[in-house]
Order: C-alpha cells, then sequence, then structure tokens
C-alpha cells in the first residue's frame, strides 16, 4: 500500500475517533444537561405550587368537593403556563385530591419517598407512576405553622426528555459526517503536499537511501560537511572531523561550527561567506560553486570546496563543502612529478644506450674487438661509480632507486651529485617508515639542486649522506648555493615560505618536518663553510630516546 493511501486512512480513522469521542462526551452532557434542567424546572414548578395561598387553602378545608375546586382554580394556569405533563396534589395522608386522570383522585399515592418528602426533604426522581416513566420533582405544602399539610408532585414524561435528547444527538452526527468529509479532502491535500516533499518517495525508499548516504559519506577519502542558514551541522562524515583537528568520534550533527575550537571556526566563517559568481557565463539557473579555499588546521592545509543548497524557490538553505587534505594532495603531486621525472631519465637513459648498443654493435662488425672491450669496460667502470656504494645493504630499495635517479638527473644538469651510505642497517625499528624517509630525502635533494642551478656549471656540487648509528639513522643534504635569505629562515618550515614567486611553492620543507614529526625525528638546518646550506635530519631508531626539544630549527654552523 502507498505511502499517501496509509497517511489518508490514517487520518481519516484518526478524524472520526475524535469526531466520535467528542460525539458521545457531547450526548453525555446534552443528557445530564436536559436531566438537570427538567428537574429544576418541575421542582420549580412545585415550590410555586407548595407557596400558593389558594392551594394551602384548599388544603385545609374539610369540604373535599370545595377543596379539590379551589384546588383546580390554581392548577390549571400553572400547568397550561409551564409545559408539565403532570401535576399531582395530595393531601396530609397521601390521598391524591388533583390528578390529570380524573379517576385517580381521592386514590392514594404509594411512592414510598413521599414519607420523605412531607418530613421536608424536597426531591427530583426518575421514576415510574401510574402514568408511565418520568421525571419528577416532589415537595411539601407547609401551613403557617410549618406542618406539612399536603403534597404537590410536577413530573416529564421521560419520553419528551428522549425526544429532545435525539433531536441535538442528530445535529451533532450531521456535524461529525460534516468533520469526517472535511477530514477525508484534508487528509487528501495533505497526504499529496508530503508525497510532494519526499520527491515521491516512499518511506522504505527513504531509508534505503540514508543508509546508502552514509555508506557513501564513510566510504569516500573526502570530508564532508553541510551546515543549515543558521550555522548548524546538518551532515559531518568521520573524514571532516579529522580534518578539522577534533577528536575522532566527535558528534558534529547540531552543533554550531562558530562554536567549536580550531579551525572549526575557520571553517564556519568560510561556509557562512557570500558566494561570489565571477563568470560572465553563468547561466542563472546553474549554482555558483566557490572552490579552492585554504584553511590552516594543525600545520595542514586544507581545502575547502562549497556548493549553496537551495529549496525549490531558489532561497539558500544551507551549504554543503568538502574538504581535502592540500598536504597530501602536494605528496601525491611531487610523487608524480618526481615519477615523471624519473621516466624522462630512464628515456632519455634508453636513447643514450641504444646509441652505446649501436656503436658497439658497428665496432664488433668491424672486427675492432679490443675497442669494443675497452668501451664496455668503460661503460660498466661508469656505471659502477654512478651507483650508491652500500645500496645492496638497504633493507629498502627505495633510496637506493630514487638515488639513482637523482644522479642521473643531477647529471642531466650538470650538478655532481655526492653520496655516501654508511652502516648495516640492520635494525628494523617500527619508528621507520622507508617511504617516508625516500620522501623526504627527494624533497631535499630537489631542493638542493634547485638551490645550484644558477651557479657556473663547472661548481654545481650536491652531497647526499645516509648513516646508521645505535641510536639514530641521520640523512643530510648539502649544497654550495647561495644559502638561505634572512627573510625566510625563521619560517622555513611554515607552509606557504618560499624563495620562489610562483604560485605551488613552498610546501615540500613543510611536508620533511611533518612527516619527521611522525616518525619522531628532528630536522636542523646549518650554513655550510664555504656556502650553501646544511641539512639534516635524524630519526631515532628508539622512539623512547627522542628528547622533547624543538624538532625544527635553523642552526648558524
Amino acid at each position: 500500500m502507498r505511502f499517501q493511501t496509509k497517511l489518508m486512512i490514517f487520518i481519516s480513522l484518526l478524524v472520526l475517533i475524535v469526531t466520535g469521542l467528542l460525539g458521545l462526551s457531547f450526548r453525555y452532557m446534552i443528557t445530564s444537561a436536559l436531566y438537570k434542567e427538567i428537574g429544576k424546572r418541575a421542582l420549580t414548578v412545585a415550590n410555586i405550587l407548595a407557596v400558593d395561598a389558594q392551594i394551602k387553602d384548599a388544603l385545609e378545608q374539610t369540604d373535599t368537593a370545595q377543596l379539590r375546586l379551589r384546588i383546580n382554580e390554581a392548577v390549571k394556569p400553572v400547568q397550561a403556563s409551564s409545559g408539565a405533563d403532570f401535576i399531582t396534589i395530595a393531601d396530609r395522608h397521601l390521598i391524591r385530591q388533583w390528578h390529570v386522570n380524573p379517576k385517580r383522585i381521592g386514590q392514594p399515592m404509594m411512592d414510598p419517598l413521599n414519607d420523605k418528602v412531607l418530613q421536608g426533604q424536597a426531591m427530583i426522581t426518575e421514576s415510574t407512576g401510574s402514568l408511565g416513566p418520568s421525571l419528577r420533582a416532589k415537595t411539601a405544602v407547609y401551613d403557617e405553622q410549618g406542618q406539612a399539610i399536603g403534597l404537590v408532585s410536577v413530573g416529564y414524561f421521560m419520553t419528551d426528555v428522549e425526544q429532545n435528547i435525539r433531536t441535538y444527538t442528530y445535529a451533532w452526527l450531521w456535524l461529525m459526517a460534516g468533520a469526517l468529509v472535511i477530514g477525508i479532502l484534508g487528509s487528501l491535500l495533505i497526504a499529496k503536499r508530503v508525497r510532494l516533499e519526499l520527491h515521491g518517495l516512499e518511506p522504505v525508499e527513504i531509508g534505503r537511501l540514508y543508509h546508502e548516504k552514509q555508506a557513501i559519506l564513510e566510504s569516500i577519502g573526502e570530508g564532508i560537511i553541510a551546515v543549515n542558514g543558521s550555522g548548524q551541522v546538518t551532515l559531518a562524515n568521520p573524514q571532516a572531523v579529522r580534518l578539522l583537528g577534533l577528536p575522532l568520534g566527535t558528534a558534529l550533527y547540531g552543533s554550531e561550527l562558530r562554536h567549536l575550537p580550531g579551525a572549526a571556526g575557520k571553517l564556519a566563517n568560510v561556509l557562512g561567506a557570500d558566494f561570489i559568481v565571477n563568470s560572465e557565463n553563468m547561466k542563472p539557473d546553474q549554482e555558483p560553486i566557490a572552490s579552492n579555499e585554504e584553511i590552516e588546521v594543525q600545520q595542514r592545509v586544507v581545502v575547502v570546496s562549497r556548493v549553496p543548497i537551495k529549496d525549490r524557490s531558489g532561497r539558500r538553505m544551507g551549504t554543503v563543502a568538502s574538504l581535502r587534505d592540500k598536504t597530501e594532495l602536494l605528496r601525491m603531486a611531487r610523487q608524480l612529478t618526481e615519477a615523471k621525472d624519473y621516466a624522462e631519465v630512464l628515456r632519455s637513459q634508453t636513447h643514450e644506450y641504444t646509441n652505446r648498443l649501436y656503436l658497439i654493435s658497428g665496432l664488433i662488425q668491424l672486427e675492432c674487438y679490443n675497442e669494443a672491450v675497452d668501451f664496455i669496460t668503460q661503460e660498466s667502470e661508469q656505471y659502477r661509480m654512478q651507483r650508491p656504494g652500500a645500496s645492496t645493504s638497504l633493507p629498502d630499495s627505495m633510496i637506493a632507486s630514487l638515488l639513482i635517479g637523482k644522479k642521473k638527473q643531477a647529471l642531466s644538469k650538470g650538478i655532481v651529485l655526492h653520496s655516501t651510505i654508511s652502516g648495516t642497517f640492520s635494525a628494523f625499528s617500527p619508528a621507520l617508515d622507508w617511504p617516508l624517509l625516500a620522501a623526504m630525502a627527494g624533497n631535499l635533494l630537489d631542493n638542493a639542486m634547485e638551490a645550484v642551478a644558477l651557479l657556473p656549471i663547472s661548481t654545481r656540487q650536491v652531497w647526499f649522506k645516509l648513516e646508521e648509528t645505535a641510536e639514530a639513522i641521520t640523512i643530510e643534504v648539502a649544497d654550495n648555493g647561495t644559502g638561505i635569505a634572512e627573510d625566510i629562515r625563521e619560517k622555513l618550515f611554515v607552509k606557504g615560505a618560499s624563495t620562489k614567486t610562483e604560485a605551488g611553492h613552498g610546501y615540500g620543507l613543510a611536508l620533511v618536518y611533518e612527516y619527521a614529526e611522525q616518525m619522531d625525528g628532528s630536522i636542523q638546518v646549518y650554513e655550510r663553510t664555504g656556502g650553501g646550506t646544511i641539512f639534516e635530519i635524524r630519526i631515532p631508531l628508539n622512539r623512547s630516546g627522542m628528547s622533547d626539544d624543538a624538532k625544527g630549527g635553523y642552526v648558524h654552523e
């Protein structure tokens, strides 16, 4: 059954139950009110007759004919004006002296409550008398001395009371029917409106979409966060919590970003800012997207892209934003650049060795065997000199492969790259991460080669040293460049700090500093004697042996 149909049935049943309960309550109140009102009316008429002087005088007469004549003259006008169905008057012996049925006159009243009435207790009762079921009021008639000399009973037939109740009940039934029709029509409109707001989806489909959305948010690597117009978070995945520097497991739903610590306040300013569309070709129905806005979170740069959430009328309801770690993007970009550079080196090397193979083939074909052997020996010696001497002793081939590629790259740029690797590298510490070590070494070597790029070709030199001791592994990269400018020394490891004017620089050393921190290491910078700079990274083989001193800084040697 469709949700719209269920909603209509539910609302209609609700209206029917409510109107039915109201109808029963109304009937009860009307019945009680009518009984009370008619009883009061009957008692009022009885009291009027009980204090009538003519009736008092008649009840004190000894002549029965005279008594009944005078009572008849007093009762008829009152009965006609009050609308009472019957009036009965009895003397002190409870003998009827007046009755609507003349045959009952002179007969005794048999109601056992009459004795209580003569004792001074007026009452309203519902009982069945000689004329049938009725609602009657009884009161005593007193003489001048206060003695009961008779009794007055005034009644209304129950059939008349019930007829009045049915009249009111029928009116209320019509009202119930009208309310039910209105309820059904209203439920139809409500159901259509709800279906429109739910985009025609059934509750089961909405539940499935919700679980799918949760799974998608959990699976994607980017942080996703959405806020409403008041700045309250309506959606946030775990990646967003992590990128904002908040403790894992922090529940952001319903929180206001501007009240959260750290970078959440900066993000609140970004998400609350107005959208500016710079493209003149943007169509009116297209949504503006604000991309690549940066905020800093715990020495990380988070890139924010945001899109407004709008309703059908185009009114902005909130903002949804994606958060990406620029540090990770830069790391991936650098890895791709290194892979591209290495591929270029391999391509040029392949071309070079192809030519050399042609040369060897030509010497052999010309039977110049000695020249061919000398050339092959010379090439082997040159390869041995270029290959890192202790690369085979490394437990990981990444740095050895890196040095081979960097030597080729340096050779193509006219730079002499000296490398020294010392140590057995027999210790496998959980503190070490060889891919990170290779990434740090690659960054430092790139910076060193850039630092000497403007020197004369004959003077361009870079030194690389990898050393293992009992306490730590040390990476040292030095160059004979111009050194580091004064204005950049104090913020050397801050993201964006760079001597280059082009965009996209200033993140390499920040990454090196971050990787060193991850392994509880330290990085120091020295001025090299004779010009240039020395970068030294020290990674302890035992984490507990690492001091709490500053892990990065510039030192004058």
